[in-house]
């Protein structure tokens, strides 16, 4: 699979994340932040930090890291998923840590937990995507042919005979009796 198409998109995707979440607001921001933002212990354990707030941007928040997730799931290989999540959180915390000293942004640490958890769930649906495609592919029938003889369908790997030659045409379950190619006696009986 060529990556080079999706490693554009998570950079151009990181890019805009990053322009909308630490780049210039036009908006002067106003909330509950703790002096220190996410360093600030107290900013962890204060009841204002998890009461207060809107379900749309806490909902936003998570949203808008899925596809940081999704990316790094499918940039990372696949027995390494854990990293994906670690990455995930590492972009978070690195926004998070450039709002402590933007003066217009809010360094907070529910949106770091909200942020993170889009990550996972993002790496999460890759996971379950990758699983339920390798599920179909082990549970997908056999290729089957028709034998042109006695219009039966036969499993493709039953044509094959002991040595793993093809069999004779006409038989039905591939019982070959002879021990070379060219002295080979089908037995119909086995049928």
């Amino acid at each position: 699979m060529n990556r080079r198409p999706l490693r554009f998109f998570a950079l151009a995707y990181s890019v805009a994340l990053l322009w909308v979440t630490v780049g210039p607001a036009p908006w002067r921001g106003r909330g509950n932040q703790f002096d220190g933002g996410i360093l600030n212990p107290d900013a962890w354990t204060a009841t204002v930090t998890w009461t207060t707030g809107y379900l749309a941007e806490m909902a936003f928040n998570v949203a808008m890291f899925v596809p940081v997730g999704v990316f790094a799931a499918l940039l990372i290989p696949r027995r390494r998923w854990p990293l994906a999540v670690v990455a995930g959180f590492a972009f978070t915390a690195l926004i998070e840590l450039i709002q402590v000293s933007s003066s217009d942004r809010i360094s907070d640490p529910r949106d770091l937990v909200m942020n993170a958890s889009g990550a996972v769930f993002g790496v999460l649906l890759v996971l379950v995507a990758r699983s339920l495609r390798r599920a179909a592919a082990v549970a997908s029938p056999l290729p089957s042919t028709t034998d042109a003889t006695t219009g039966r369908r036969t499993p493709a790997h039953a044509e094959l005979g002991e040595s793993g030659e093809p069999g004779e045409p006409g038989e039905p379950d591939g019982a070959v009796v002879g021990a070379s190619a060219s002295s080979r006696t089908v037995d119909h009986t086995a049928a």
